[in-house]
């Protein structure tokens, strides 16, 4: 009776101050705490219904704008393509284009992944310090080795692909907004542990950094059963789509034992694919890299989100912005690049 009570106490405070924290973020320019856990908590109790209303008020205030559609790093799209994989991601959760990232491109980012240090994340049951390394693949010393933003922004090739317009439209089209590309990260999953480890999301989550975002997964190795395959529930991210069951136990990670009673197992989907695949994702659904048996897994993110209210994190700046596409998309969509703070540009 007592926990049911603080229970609904803790609900009707976070009806309060979730709405409280958003209208304090946007004058302070970031995020506090609490309303950040608010976000949370109403999500789990909601089911979604919470960041539903956000995201159709966000939608509301800040429209799409059109994207001028042309060759970039992917060919360019039709507006029926862009509008295919939309509805294919409201419905599933996913959608994998028909078009892969150049081999060229997968080369470059991979040379720069085996002679670039990398952040060396420690996994469960490790000593909780991170430090700097270069991967070595007959030597690991992790399950994770995850690259600075920094460092990332800066690669001509991330550029390119942080503003190609049929990626652009493709997050604007499903978030029904101008985007934000917030978060920039590639990791390395590597064959370190032969079981799951926690801090290396390899159990069940759902991801809440934001009120709405799509999330671009690259693979720039191929990956095969053995190799770490990314892998979703489909149609977990729709409101509602995670029981409340498994939302009762939070912010948590899920074995696959706790989550398979909920689910089909049609739905349990696993991507095995060769280099250069994309994959959009709406990870508000349940999702996991499945452990490494042999060899390892290299994955580039581009996060696009309706707004940077959530969790914060470190804002940083490109140090030369070498790519002709994305000088033009920044002039012309300042809003999308908003998150990352004045740059040099290359004359």
């Amino acid at each position: 009776m007592v926990r049911s009570v603080k229970r609904i106490v803790r609900l009707l405070l976070d009806v309060m101050l979730l709405p409280v924290g958003w209208v304090v973020s946007s004058f302070i320019g970031r995020t506090p705490q609490w309303a950040g856990m608010s976000l949370i908590r109403m999500f789990c109790a909601s089911g979604g219904r919470s960041n539903d209303l956000m995201a159709g008020l966000i939608s509301t205030w800040i429209p799409p704008r059109p994207v001028v559609m042309k060759q970039g790093v992917l060919s360019a799209f039709t507006a029926d393509e862009i509008a295919d994989m939309a509805t294919i991601l409201r419905e599933r959760g996913f959608c994998v284009p028909r078009q892969r990232v150049p081999e060229d491109i997968c080369d470059r980012l991979l040379r720069f992944a085996l002679s670039h240090p990398a952040i060396v994340r420690p996994g469960d049951g490790q000593e909780r310090k991170s430090f700097p390394m270069v991967y070595d693949p007959k030597n690991p010393v992790a399950v994770r080795y995850d690259f600075e933003p920094k460092t990332l922004i800066d690669h001509p090739d991330v550029q390119a692909l942080m503003a190609d317009p049929a990626i652009v439209s493709l997050a604007q089209t499903y978030l029904r907004t101008e985007p934000i590309a917030d978060v920039i990260s590639m990791w390395w999953h590597t064959a370190f542990s032969d079981q799951p480890d926690s801090e290396a999301a390899q159990y069940y989550h759902f991801d809440l950094d934001r009120i709405k975002w799509l999330k671009i997964f690259i693979y720039l190795t191929d990956v095969g059963p053995e190799n770490g395959p990314h892998k979703f529930i489909a149609g977990s991210h729709r409101t509602g789509g995670i029981p409340g069951e498994l939302l009762k136990k939070g912010y948590a990670r899920l074995t696959d034992e706790e989550v398979a009673p909920h689910y089909r197992p049609a739905d349990f989907i696993e991507f095995t694919a060769p280099r250069g695949t994309i994959i959009a994702e709406d990870t508000r659904g349940l999702h996991k890299g499945q452990h490494v048996i042999s060899g390892h897994r290299l994955m580039l993110q581009i996060q696009f989100s309706n707004s940077l209210f959530g969790p914060p994190h470190p804002k940083i700046s490109f140090g030369l912005v070498q790519e002709p596409q994305l000088i033009e998309m920044q002039r012309l969509h300042p809003r999308i690049y908003s998150a990352f703070r004045p740059q040099r540009v290359q004359s």
